[in-house]
């Protein structure tokens, strides 16, 4: 985390979203993947307020979660507030490969996490678990194996296509293989068909949408007409 790091003020959030609920939204996402950076005194102090203000409001969060910090009380306020989804990031379970990328989260904190957002009242069918498909250094991620681990803790997977990006250490761990400054490398979509094979990965988000279905969807914990809702704009299965 940036050390300027500057939040903004609890009053101001709370007037934007009384603002918002006042114009008929129903559903606010959160696109903020440090939400409970310092969550007592950012995140908790905010949802306090949503609680006592009875706001009637639905929150997401796809820019997946630490889920390292997410206490039995955070989730549980999380619940009351009116969280509905929760999106969290994983990446691997195999332990060499957490702590080769910084050991953001390991294995048991995620399903310590996943534990807490159940004993809040969060139905598993709106937890995801974001999980990186084609990385460079995959050979140590053991893909397969961390989804049926996410699977295991009741809850659904998503993959997220890597893409290297010029100037970064996992990007420049590519520049064996493509071209950094050819743009189109960007493409989430290319680089793990290279890495894997297209027959790879088609069997790999195969099993993904397999595991998936096998999670029972409860359709009235997402309103039916929010964007994160089952249909068109289904997240869960990519």
């Amino acid at each position: 985390m940036d050390p300027n790091f500057v939040p903004r003020s609890l009053e101001r959030s709370l007037s934007e979203l009384q603002f918002l609920c006042r114009q008929g939204a129903k559903d606010v996402a959160f696109y903020d993947d440090a939400l409970l950076f310092r969550s007592e005194s950012l995140l908790v102090p905010f949802l306090s307020k949503v609680i006592d203000s009875e706001l009637q409001i639905n929150f997401h969060t796809p820019n997946a979660l630490n889920a390292r910090f997410l206490s039995e009380e955070l989730a549980r306020l999380m619940v009351r507030a009116g969280f509905k989804t929760f999106f969290l990031g994983f990446e691997s379970k195999a332990y060499q490969w957490q702590r080769r990328t910084g050991g953001k989260v390991y294995s048991e904190e995620f399903a310590r996490a996943v534990k807490n957002l159940v004993k809040a009242g969060a139905h598993t069918s709106c937890i995801t678990a974001y999980l990186i498909l084609g990385h460079p250094r995959g050979d140590h991620q053991d893909v397969e194996a961390s989804m049926r681990f996410v699977h295991d803790q009741g809850v659904r997977v998503m993959l997220s296509e890597f893409s290297p990006i010029p100037d970064t250490p996992d990007g420049e761990a590519c520049s064996d293989r493509v071209d950094l400054s050819e743009p189109l490398w960007s493409n989430k979509t290319v680089f793990p068909i290279l890495s894997l094979g297209a027959q790879e990965v088609a069997r790999i988000k195969g099993l993904c949408k397999s595991l998936n279905e096998k999670q029972t969807f409860n359709a009235d914990r997402v309103p039916a007409g929010s964007t994160f809702a089952r249909g068109e704009n289904d997240l869960s299965l990519e």
